[in-house]
């Protein structure tokens, strides 16, 4: 059970008009959806009203695997082939996306933030199979999991800097110090953003457990318990593709772990994470959002930990033995 903002408490916050919200077409799009008799030719007009994501919607539509051999051309087709309620969904997030790319919160840095959170939802798409949901829907859970986090920043700029600063300082858990000065926290405030948007419920819990999926209590096995393993181990994999190079080694243990547990093997996490990694920077170019190279995955595993390399060029400082490498063996 989801303890979702109080009612009231919520529309005080919309009412301030700084909480992250669809606009334009996005908003349109919601309100058209909410009736029971609106047409798809309605909502192709939508969104050929906006050139920008009549765009990314057929390049949506083209990347999802609908079997055909030949591109989607017609935003029409992309939108009868992805469905109208999985356009919304994309539209939600990417609207949320354009119109909160800085901010007023001085600690909270808005451009790795949408990195991470546009990793995240390539990284959904590509474990879409273990997570057995659509790649659309997948990647709008994604790109939209961290929400709450943004809507706090923008709601009490100056105070959620100090929060953050201190969870820096004292390595304390951020949603206790949320809920210690705003009675609430980023996951409440996130899954009742989405749920206000219209998001399906089983994306909003996956949403809201995400970050700990082991103490959610979900069913083992369950469609719902593979789905918020998934949605975490590909925050996972975001924090790998935004982190520096001395702290991606440390976060691999953790990460081959939350494979293992999805049941992907070695090869198939090397082709994951390198897919991945190149589409996060293709789409990271067409949105406008930070990213970065990264190594071939099968390197970053064979690599020693950047504190314990020494030069070539000092082999007297290296001692008999070499760096020890990192050895986690993946159950298939």
């Amino acid at each position: 059970m989801i303890p979702f903002v109080d009612h009231d408490r919520y529309h005080a916050m919309k009412a301030t008009g700084k909480l992250p919200s669809p606009k334009g077409v996005a908003f349109s799009i919601i309100k058209l959806l909410q009736r029971d008799d609106f047409r798809v030719s309605e909502l192709v007009r939508l969104v050929q009203s906006d050139p920008a994501i009549a765009g990314r919607l057929l390049k949506f539509a083209n990347a999802a695997a609908f079997g055909r051999t030949r591109p989607i051309v017609s935003l029409q087709r992309a939108i009868v082939a992805l469905g109208s309620f999985k356009v919304r969904d994309l539209v939600i997030g990417l609207s949320v996306m354009h119109s909160n790319k800085s901010g007023q919160c001085a600690a909270f840095d808005y451009g790795a933030f949408w990195g991470h959170s546009l990793a995240t939802g390539i990284a959904c798409q590509e474990l879409a199979h273990f997570a057995q949901i659509s790649t659309e829907d997948i990647f709008t859970i994604g790109l939209l999991s961290r929400v709450g986090e943004l809507a706090m920043a923008s709601l009490y700029p100056d105070e959620y800097a100090g929060v953050l600063i201190r969870v820096q300082e004292t390595r304390q858990d951020l949603v206790d110090l949320e809920r210690q000065r705003f009675a609430m926290d980023h996951r409440q405030l996130g899954a009742t953003m989405l749920a206000e948007w219209g998001l399906p419920e089983m994306l909003i819990q996956a949403a809201y457990h995400h970050e700990q999926p082991d103490v959610a209590g979900f069913p083992d096995g369950s469609r719902l318990q593979t789905l918020t393993q998934s949605l975490n181990f590909a925050r996972s994999l975001a924090e790998v593709c935004m982190a520096d190079e001395e702290s991606r080694w440390s976060l691999l243990p953790a990460l081959l772990t939350r494979a293992a547990r999805l049941g992907i093997s070695g090869d198939a996490l090397n082709d994951i994470v390198d897919r991945m990694a190149r589409r996060w920077r293709e789409w990271g170019a067409l949105l406008q959002v930070r990213t970065q190279e990264i190594p071939p995955f099968a390197e970053i595993l064979a690599a020693s930990p950047p504190s314990l390399r020494v030069s070539a060029a000092s082999p007297e400082q290296s001692g008999k033995g070499g760096a020890p490498r990192l050895q986690v063996q993946l159950l298939g």
